[in-house]
């Protein structure tokens, strides 16, 4: 069996220098154009593949990025899971699953990534970043949340934005009651947000129709939420929700107790994600502006995941139209 290729062995097939190749694979600068594709081209010739366990002992650095989310059933963590994986290029996107848990997310932003990654994109649900004191936080951290600290960067699509989009389309659509269905978690501004939009509308959200669910709420959140509202004999007819899996499940729950969507009652749910698309009847969805939430983490991080500067920044939200609010023109009476 042949050996293993040599980074010698490829600067000898680019005719540069083992140091000119290694800092072409790490991205760093200082070679020209013409050089850096002859780097490339020899590596590909060769099949040189990185020694990843050598390059962190040599470097201090490993090449990879956390991201810590509380679920991938979460439909808006999955996508943004896949759209960073995207952005991140050759960087290892490495997943951390927190559960949602105060344990868990405080030993990530104690360091426990570090041992591995060279960042952390932390997605909260149990510390409310708003409230949470930042002294100490090692190396490079990047929050997905609409809140936190001074000094520790952070990328957010503003729930009120989001929820006033929500807002403008039920009220535009002729609706005159709505239930929201949101979360109880620590972090969550957006249930509060989807309330006051709604009313500033002038769409009616009785109290007793604000669902708050434990979080990750999923499907089966919207199950639960459709029928505790049932309970109560409120009439509404617009449902907002926290996130796709949760619309979904309330529309399921809807469909299967006789109404219709959306002549009896419009859905509209958040994340734009794959799940609103492919739901029955699809989803009308809020976007979190996932791709570009996803660069703006990525350029906040740098090409070495040295994070060079700490900016918040805000990425706007879009509203994708679907079958569960509007029916399509040739079902219209």
């Amino acid at each position: 069996m042949a050996g293993r290729v040599t980074m010698r062995e490829v600067a000898q097939r680019a005719g540069v220098s083992a140091k000119t190749v290694s800092n072409v694979l790490r991205g760093a600068g200082g070679a020209s154009p013409a050089t850096r594709e002859r780097v490339h081209t020899a590596v590909r010739a060769l099949g040189y593949r990185v020694n990843p366990g050598a390059s962190a002992l040599r470097s201090g650095r490993h090449g990879a990025l956390a991201l810590a989310v509380p679920s991938l059933q979460d439909p808006v963590c999955a996508d943004l899971a896949a759209r960073l994986m995207r952005a991140a290029g050759e960087i290892q996107v490495v997943l951390e699953l927190t559960r949602a848990e105060l344990d868990a997310e405080g030993a990530l932003l104690a360091g426990s990534w570090r041992g591995r990654c060279d960042g952390l994109v932390l997605v909260p649900r149990a510390i409310d970043p708003a409230a949470w004191q930042a002294e100490g936080v090692p190396g490079a951290v990047v929050l997905v949340a609409d809140g936190g600290p001074a000094g520790i960067a952070r990328v957010a699509c503003p729930p009120r934005a989001q929820a006033e989009l929500a807002a403008r389309h039920v009220r535009d659509l002729g609706r005159r009651t709505a239930a929201v269905l949101g979360t109880a978690d620590p972090t969550d501004h957006w249930t509060r947000e989807a309330v006051e939009a709604l009313r500033g509308a002038g769409v009616d959200v009785p109290d007793a129709a604000v669902v708050r669910l434990a979080a990750p709420a999923g499907m089966r959140g919207g199950v639960e939420a459709v029928s505790r509202l049932l309970r109560t004999g409120l009439m509404v007819d617009a449902l907002v929700c926290h996130d796709d899996a949760v619309a979904a499940g309330a529309t399921a729950t809807l469909l299967r107790r006789g109404a219709r969507v959306p002549q009896d009652v419009a859905v509209i749910g958040r994340g734009d994600t794959e799940t609103a698309a492919f739901s029955t009847p699809a989803l009308t969805s809020v976007s979190y502006g996932g791709a570009t939430l996803a660069t703006e983490v990525m350029r906040l991080l740098g090409p070495d995941l040295a994070l060079p500067q700490a900016e918040a920044v805000e990425v706007a939200p879009e509203l994708a139209v679907r079958a569960s609010s509007v029916l399509a023109p040739e079902h219209r009476p």
